[in-house]
């Protein structure tokens, strides 16, 4: 078996493919490290693979209890009801 990298245009992993005989194509590369994942680049002068930079996912801002979004809506009508008792 053989065990090609995909490339895109731009010299990222875009499929790894496991074939039963050898290819010759400009954007499969045989690869013997299974270190290689989706989205690495391959360098062609040195014939190396550098893994994608994952970044730090951005921490979400935790969602209000329900008690907080009741609070919220009652403070919200008592604001409305105001402003129509003073003709706003």
């Amino acid at each position: 078996m053989f065990i090609y990298a995909q490339l895109n245009n731009e010299d990222i992993v875009v499929g790894i493919s496991q074939l039963s005989g050898k290819v010759d194509n400009d954007n499969m590369i045989l690869i013997n490290d299974l270190k290689v994942v989706m989205g690495s680049t391959y360098n062609r002068q040195t014939g190396e693979f550098t893994p994608p930079v994952i970044s730090e996912p951005t921490p979400n801002e935790p969602q209000p209890t329900l008690e907080e979004m009741q609070a919220q809506t009652l403070l919200n009508t008592e604001v409305l009801i105001a402003m129509k008792n003073i003709g706003v």
